[in-house]
């Protein structure tokens, strides 16, 4: 969604662009470029630009040094300053300023000219915005539509993902304090922010992007200590990029066999989101690997089958919950989570032991079937299971 500052300054290397200060924050990701000549005009800055001026704005009241600090206090990437009749010369304390602060700050003689400099870098960037708006459209494809293969292997193969590459895909929810969605428009900038980071911290063969409510990373060729890496930078500059009210969900699913299979390790990674949203798992539990029986459940294929085992076991008790405000869902499983023990449950829920029975005994009448049975009770509990998760 951005480049490298050190790509864009090679590609106009022959124009007689020199660094002055600022060498170890070449590694800077550049969102765009922007011309600024006043102090005023550094407010539009949002982070990230390479921004240029030729001096005309400075006067008694605004010296280049404080122009300088102006842009970089708006988080621009670096600036290209234009010697000629309105800046003769960089004073000695705007390179050391620039040092100072890792910010980059170049120079380039009058005789070139700025605008073709600006053109050459808009279009790498355009290039680049455009490649990972084809890598992100192809592995959305490869994850919601795996069959249609004609529409991912080839543009990602393209793109340097091998096809029998292993790849993982981490799903993050990102939600109000109160649980809601947060809009389309925040969740645009936050993608932005977390990939640009990713981008600087020198991750490649990854996809960050984001589809309705959800962010994707789809990560290829990872293990190990790599994943590992990523997932604590993911998490670290997502825990920057959050509102005080905001919050978030994550999974992570297994690792595919191929680009083919990229479908399941979302599902896998989805599920694990939901049972976190839940308050099934804790939030720390991010990774397939770590999900106990969940993974048998996980490993179905077969959304089908397991809809339908739901619907058959758990789904008439939470249509009864709904339809009379009562609570034979939570008594279940409460039930079932202490062993089959109506005094265990009755302490737990500090209601009286024959509450329960009458409960319990509503739901063996509503199912059909009776709570005493273990295979019933395993029944259920798989039933439960499969609430959290879909």
């Amino acid at each position: 969604m951005a480049v490298e500052l050190s790509r864009l300054i090679e590609k106009v290397s022959h124009m007689d662009i020199t660094l002055l200060a600022g060498e170890k924050g070449l590694s800077n990701i550049v969102s765009w470029v922007h011309m600024i000549e006043t102090q005023e005009a550094s407010t539009f800055l949002e982070g990230g630009e390479i921004a240029f001026t030729t001096g005309i704005g400075l006067n008694n009241s605004l010296s280049i040094l404080e122009l300088v600090e102006n842009i970089w206090e708006h988080h621009a990437a670096g600036v290209v300053l234009n010697i000629g009749p309105f800046l003769e010369s960089i004073p000695q304390e705007v390179i050391d300023f620039g040092n100072a602060h890792d910010f980059p700050i170049f120079s380039v003689p009058w005789k070139i000219h700025i605008a073709e400099i600006m053109r050459i870098f808009s279009f790498a960037i355009t290039k680049s915005d455009q490649a990972s708006l084809e890598i992100s459209a192809a592995f959305k494809n490869a994850i919601f539509f795996p069959q249609q293969e004609e529409l991912y292997v080839v543009p990602l193969s393209q793109r340097g993902f091998h096809v029998n590459w292993n790849y993982y895909v981490c799903v993050i929810k990102l939600v109000q304090k109160n649980d809601q969605t947060v809009p389309s428009k925040r969740l645009e900038t936050v993608c932005g922010d977390v990939d640009n980071f990713l981008r600087h911290r020198k991750f490649k063969k990854y996809a960050f992007c984001y589809n309705e409510h959800q962010l994707l990373a789809v990560l290829g060729n990872y293990a190990g200590e790599n994943l590992a890496l990523f997932l604590e930078n993911l998490k670290e500059q997502l825990n920057i990029c959050l509102l005080e009210n905001e919050n978030y969900y994550m999974g992570i699913g297994k690792s595919t066999k191929s680009l083919r299979c990229l479908y399941k390790s979302y599902r896998q990674a989805l599920s694990i989101q939901n049972l976190q949203q839940n308050n099934k798992i804790s939030r720390s539990l991010i990774s397939y690997s770590n999900m106990g029986i969940y993974k048998l459940l996980m490993g179905i294929e077969d959304r089908d089958i397991l809809t339908e085992y739901y619907e058959k076991t758990i789904l008439p008790i939470d249509e009864y919950d709904t339809k009379n405000n009562s609570d034979l869902c939570k008594v279940l499983r409460c039930y079932l989570k202490n062993n089959g023990s109506v005094k265990d449950t009755a302490d737990e829920l500090y209601v009286h032991r024959n509450t329960i029975n009458y409960k319990l005994n509503k739901v063996s009448e509503i199912l059909n079937l009776s709570l005493s049975s273990l295979d019933t009770r395993l029944q259920l509990s798989l039933g439960l299971m499969l609430q959290d998760m879909l």
